[in-house]
């Protein structure tokens, strides 16, 4: 029977990559540590790209809408997570992302 220290990093790697569903890893300092292909294909970005950089970085609120407060509002919920190390729901946010270039 296999258990999960037999496992290797990348194979986990693989598996979290390949998961069918929107996912996003963050280090502590909000740098982006991991990323799903689900994801990335939602977002239209690419690993190499965006892997390392800070989430507010790769995904700034839209310079165009006045109104646009995803990044503060998520930038609360990772501070009250980070802070009192427990889940923090949030509404749903309107959060632009960028179209493919085709678009």
């Amino acid at each position: 029977m296999i258990n999960s220290t037999d496992l290797k990093h990348n194979e986990y790697r693989l598996i979290f990559e390949s998961l069918p569903g929107l996912y996003l890893i963050l280090f502590p300092d909000l740098r982006i540590a991991a990323v799903s292909d689900s994801y990335l294909k939602a977002t239209n970005t690419k690993r190499d790209e965006i892997l390392g950089r800070g989430i507010f970085d790769v995904f700034p609120d839209n310079p165009s809408d006045p109104n646009a407060d995803g990044v503060g509002n998520l930038y609360s919920s990772l501070l009250l997570v980070l802070k009192e190390k427990i889940p923090n729901t949030m509404a749903v946010q309107k959060y632009d992302v960028r179209r493919p270039e085709s678009e």
